[in-house]
């Protein structure tokens, strides 16, 4: 006599798969609704340009400091 009921936890596994799945399916919508994946990648390309500033302005502080020396 078996300790699991193997239809009982096949059964179980289905519903926690579906409700998964159900939980992916409304985060996809809330996405698309939000437009969030467009948000995220403008804030991206805008990290982007600033880190170069940012680096273009230390690489300029460097070089005032040795022209100064």
């Amino acid at each position: 006599m078996p300790l699991l009921n193997r239809e009982k936890v096949l059964n179980g596994v289905g519903k926690a798969v579906d409700a998964v799945n159900h939980a992916a399916d409304k985060t996809g919508e809330f996405v698309k609704e939000k437009e969030i994946d467009k948000k995220v990648e403008h804030a991206a390309e805008v990290v982007g340009r600033e880190m170069k500033t940012v680096g273009r302005n230390i690489k300029q502080t460097f070089s005032d400091n040795k022209k100064r020396r």
